[in-house]
């Protein structure tokens, strides 16, 4: 017989005997309705949630374990906390708070000795004197009859068995703040994955933080003064919120992007070069950005607010059942990342863990901007409150995700996708139009514009100018044909049949494309030297012949180097008139400035084109020739001219 707390006054019992009596904390409870196995009785009074473990019935006492209460909205109403939790330290003294007001009974251990703490709703606390700082902890709870060991959802560093006491002032005092960087449409964004970006080169710390920042004889630079040179303003990091999937001290026995994530608060082990010392990643990471910030280039990190990997070993169930996650009407755990964990992220201290975890990393890393991972799961409200939580430490933060409409218990109008971009106007959004359009449907495998596919020249104008008719203002649209996930351009091509000796001038007017169209450009890491996962979709897990980088020296490099700086002089110009119209096969794209004007060849194909210009060529995507101003060209890119 299984009895379970359901609501404030509300008791279900699974079973199908009959019952007679039933009583709690000396109530007898009144008898409400049978709906199939269940039995529900109502209590008179409130049942103290933190304290009710036993419920007798027909004079036998059963374990009275807590049911979908959780997931009630008068409880997600009454039970806020707006202190700080976690472990909070000072020399002489480690407070530890934790929220929990389901628990009957909390104990923290630290050093290996076990503390009581007290509860006063809703949460749980204990100051502990002495002076704890690198000491290891975890905390027992009991939620009904039985003691778990539960590792800090707030922990700074720790791993699945325990949390570690953290002194921040210990870490290193970063030496420069975040980039000046206030236009977001003009950003150029570089992602890269820390193992992918160092495992092919000669550096000290391979695979590793500070690989980013060893100088390395392929590239003649640092992985930071490359993405810098090339012309980026940004660098996106895949996740580095401690996740699972690898091994810390056994680096080579898997491999992980990062959507596993763990801990919120601590960084993951993975690419420390001692994983042992907790200190250590925190030092390194601050490290690798102020190196970047020294050199004028942004670090951007992508984030998982939308799932955790396993629930069972993410600590929340084991401090408040059911809460931390998405239920639908019928209280069934929602399915919409797929991993059958979704977040409910409109929960009071759900939300609160995550804005309270990205402030601790602006804070701490000075972190230049956000990606969000299946950023239309989470709420809007919630993403308002990341927007001006985090304004007041970065006024110029970078935010922007995947907003995706995906089917989810939420009501449309509240969910962070890029329909509703007018009301989180500050974010900007994966554009998938300009992806599918430029590069082809990925899961069609068909070719787009950029592959000599001509048949939406409309459509094709409409993602280059901006995606008006969804985006308010071009900061909202980042244009892409490929990141992380997902074929590469390259090896979509190779897919879609497209002749091996075409695919790379296909790459390059691709890639010259996103620079020159108006919004936010984003490029996958080695797209530019034709990255190829030998046809790997989702390499999620693959290992290093299958995601590391080979850094090539190919003249792509230089190209799009080119491009970039004729972007950052002409391109999301307020007062350009910007035109695109069609001929002899051809979309011509003009940008008009008060004092300077350039015309744009946008060709998609190997046919021969000749074209009349009296004005200057100041860039090819190909090789052109020209004979008294007639210009003959006969392979896809852009061919820009300057009045």
């Amino acid at each position: 017989m299984n009895c379970y707390i359901d609501d404030f006054n509300l008791v279900r019992v699974e079973s199908n005997d009959y019952i007679d009596t039933i009583y709690l904390l000396g109530e007898r409870l009144q008898y409400v309705a049978t709906e199939g196995y269940f039995q529900y009785f109502k209590s008179m009074k409130e049942i103290p949630l933190h304290y009710a473990d036993r419920i007798s019935i027909n004079n036998n006492d059963y374990p009275l374990n807590i049911g979908i209460v959780t997931l009630k909205e008068r409880f997600n109403e009454r039970y806020r906390y707006d202190g700080a939790l976690g472990a909070i330290y000072e020399k002489e003294k480690t407070t530890f708070r934790l929220f929990s007001p389901v628990a009957k009974e909390i104990y923290v251990v630290v050093d290996d000795k076990s503390y009581q703490m007290n509860y006063v709703e809703p949460v749980w606390e204990s100051e502990v004197l002495g002076d704890f700082e690198g000491k290891k902890y975890y905390y027992y709870v009991r939620l009904v009859d039985s003691f778990q060991k539960v590792t800090d959802p707030y922990a700074k560093a720790g791993n699945l068995d325990y949390s570690i006491v953290v002194d921040l002032d210990k870490t290193k005092v970063m030496q420069e703040d975040f980039i000046k960087f206030n236009k977001h449409e003009d950003a150029v964004i570089y992602e890269g994955h820390i193992r992918d970006l160092t495992n092919k080169l000669t550096v000290k710390h391979k695979n590793e933080y500070l690989g980013l920042i060893n100088e390395a004889k392929e590239l003649n630079d640092s992985v930071i003064k490359y993405v810098k040179k090339l012309g980026m303003t940004h660098l996106q990091l895949l996740p580095l919120q401690d996740f699972i999937g690898v091994n810390e001290n056994n680096k080579e026995e898997s491999y992980n992007w990062g959507y596993n994530p763990q801990q919120y608060f601590a960084l993951t082990g993975w690419y420390s070069s001692n994983p042992n010392d907790p200190y250590m990643r925190i030092n390194e990471f601050k490290e690798v950005v102020d190196y970047a910030h020294k050199n004028k280039l942004g670090i951007n990190v992508d984030v998982v607010y939308n799932h955790v990997y396993e629930r069972g070993m993410f600590p929340y169930d084991k401090l408040v059942p059911g809460y931390f996650y998405r239920h639908d009407k019928n209280y069934n755990p929602s399915d919409s990342a797929g991993v059958g964990n979704d977040i409910e992220t409109r929960n009071y201290m759900v939300r609160k863990l995550i804005v309270e975890s990205l402030e601790y990393l602006t804070n701490t890393f000075k972190i230049d901007g956000y990606r969000f991972d299946l950023m239309g799961l989470m709420d809007i409200e919630t993403m308002v409150e990341i927007e001006k939580r985090l304004k007041l430490i970065n006024p110029n933060i970078m935010l922007y995700g995947e907003g995706w409409n995906m089917n989810n218990p939420i009501d449309d109008n509240l969910r962070s996708h890029m329909h509703n971009n007018a009301l989180f106007p500050y974010y900007g959004h994966f554009n998938d139009s300009f992806r599918n359009i430029i590069k082809g449907n990925q899961h069609e495998l068909e070719r787009g514009f950029a592959s000599g596919n001509s048949k939406d020249l409309k459509n094709v104008s409409k993602v280059i100018l901006g995606t008006k008719e969804l985006f308010a203002n071009l900061r909202q649209t980042i244009n892409y044909v490929e990141c992380h996930d997902n074929y590469t351009f390259y090896d979509q091509m190779i897919e879609s049949n497209v002749d091996l000796s075409e695919i790379k001038y296909y790459q390059d007017f691709a890639n010259h494309l996103i620079a020159v169209s108006q919004g936010i450009a984003f490029y996958h890491a080695g797209q530019e030297m034709y990255r190829s996962k030998n046809l790997v979709e989702n390499s999620y897990k693959s290992d290093d012949n299958i995601n590391g980088i080979v850094w090539e020296k190919y003249e792509s490099i230089s190209k799009l180097k080119d491009i970039l700086k004729i972007r950052k002089k002409y391109v999301n110009k307020k007062t350009s008139t910007n035109k695109i119209v069609e001929k002899d096969g051809l979309l011509i794209y003009t940008i008009k400035l008060s004092s300077s004007e350039i015309k744009m060849y946008l060709k998609n194909n190997f046919k021969l084109n000749e074209i009349k210009e009296k004005d200057t060529l100041i860039f090819n995507s190909q090789v052109i020739n020209n004979n008294n101003g007639v210009y003959s060209i006969d392979m896809p890119g852009i061919y820009i001219f300057s009045k």
